[in-house]
């Protein structure tokens, strides 16, 4: 056994049939109903405007300048699933590109999430892939590991295990643990319906919210 490269196998804890179930869910909402927790920072964003994600997660980690696990994790991964990589903060080399997108694409990969660098990314902003990373280099990287597959990675400041959900969007990537998925989703679909009820009560001349006046009057501020 080598404790410095891996490959654990796909084995989600939860269906793709009830993962797609966060489809609908924003990120912003889901972190709501989460304790505002598990959203990655900022700087992990989509290359377009757009791009959308929902799915399980597939981990790696791999040392800056290689990009060995993602060549593993991308012919591993299954069907919707969304690679999410952490490259050890390596802001100096592209680890994805088109090759790699189309060979995600072959194999009906959701996904992307990358805590590092991609290349060729006016053409894959068009191919339809979804991609969401720090931001683009065009140096290439090594194929010499070594590296994980499926293990927890830390990426954009949230601990990501092999299984959890993963909800991307313009507003940032959401990871919910599998282990609370099933508790979440309903509180995620009632905070939707009570923000449809406020949209409509907003368009039908009501725009002061319910909580507005006890939260002020707690401080004395009418």
């Amino acid at each position: 056994m080598s404790f410095d490269c891996s490959v654990a196998p796909v084995n989600h804890p939860l269906s793709a049939e009830f993962a797609a179930g966060f489809n609908d869910i924003p990120a912003p909402v889901a972190n709501d109903c989460y304790g505002r927790r598990n959203i990655m920072d900022a700087g992990i964003k989509p290359i377009a405007k757009g791009m959308h994600l929902c799915g399980r997660a597939v981990t790696v980690a791999m040392p800056p300048d290689d990009n060995l696990m993602l060549h593993a994790a991308l012919h591993a991964a299954e069907p919707g699933d969304i690679i999410v990589a952490s490259t050890s903060n390596d802001r100096h080399s592209g680890v994805w590109g088109e090759l790699m997108t189309r060979a995600a694409m072959a194999r009906g990969l959701g996904g992307l999430v990358l805590d590092g660098m991609c290349r060729d990314s006016a053409w894959i902003a068009e191919s339809g892939f979804q991609l969401f990373a720090r931001g683009t280099c065009a140096r290439g990287s090594r194929k010499l590991g070594p590296g994980h597959v499926n293990i927890p990675v830390a990426v954009g400041n949230v601990v990501v295990h092999h299984g959890d959900i993963i909800i991307g969007d313009d507003d940032g990537v959401m990871v919910v643990p599998a282990a609370d998925a099933a508790a979440l989703l309903p509180l995620c679909r009632d905070k939707l319906a009570k923000e449809g009820a406020r949209i409509e009560a907003i368009a039908s001349g009501s725009p002061k919210p319910g909580w507005l006046m006890p939260a002020l009057e707690k401080w004395n501020v009418a």
